[in-house]
């Protein structure tokens, strides 16, 4: 059940529920590329090429939140994806959350990284970056504090445990932990 749907509340709480959400829609939907009625994006740190950002139906975002893209890069989170404070994303390509993910606090998920190896200058004077896109399966877990990087499938209803290191593709139902991440089980449905 989300915090939408609840049955337990009363009809004055729906209607200021849908005050809220008529005021988010307002507040949102014209400097992201698609903010879906009823999600909820709460104090976001910071927002850069905010059109590029699709976020789905009955999505919650949590304070301090950094959704950023730059040279083309897309950001899409799907319908009822819960994320928690401090979120930090970025997309030079392609950043893909699916539906029903489940993100913890402090999570950073990126696809790209600075080249370290330029003959002439170090990282911070050149604009080179290594970019492959991530994709977030539907159903998944990204415990506290975790770091998902380039180039990454996060399979559906996988878990990463927290402040892991995710540096190669988890499979669909696989429990995730340490630094580099690895495979610590296998979830039987």
């Amino acid at each position: 059940m989300s915090y939408f749907t609840n049955p337990d509340i009363s009809p004055l709480q729906r209607v200021l529920n849908l005050m809220v959400s008529c005021a988010h829609y307002a507040r949102w939907s014209w400097r992201i590329g698609h903010f879906s009625f009823r999600s909820r994006l709460f104090s976001p740190d910071s927002i850069t090429g905010g059109r590029s950002i699709r976020i789905g139906k009955r999505v919650i975002v949590g304070k301090g939140a950094r959704l950023e893209t730059f040279r083309g890069g897309r950001v899409e989170i799907g319908d009822n994806t819960s994320i928690q404070m401090y979120f930090h994303c970025g997309a030079a390509s392609s950043v893909k959350i699916g539906r029903d993910v489940l993100i913890a606090s402090r999570v950073y998920i990126s696809d790209h990284d600075h080249r370290i190896d330029h003959p002439e200058y170090p990282p911070r004077h050149t604009d080179d970056l290594i970019v492959k896109p991530v994709v977030i399966g539907d159903g998944a877990w990204l415990g506290e504090g975790c770091v998902i990087l380039k180039g990454v499938t996060v399979g559906p209803r996988a878990v990463v445990g927290a402040n892991a290191v995710v540096t190669r593709d988890v499979p669909p139902g696989g429990v995730v932990g340490g630094v580099p991440a690895r495979l610590i089980r296998m979830i039987e449905f």
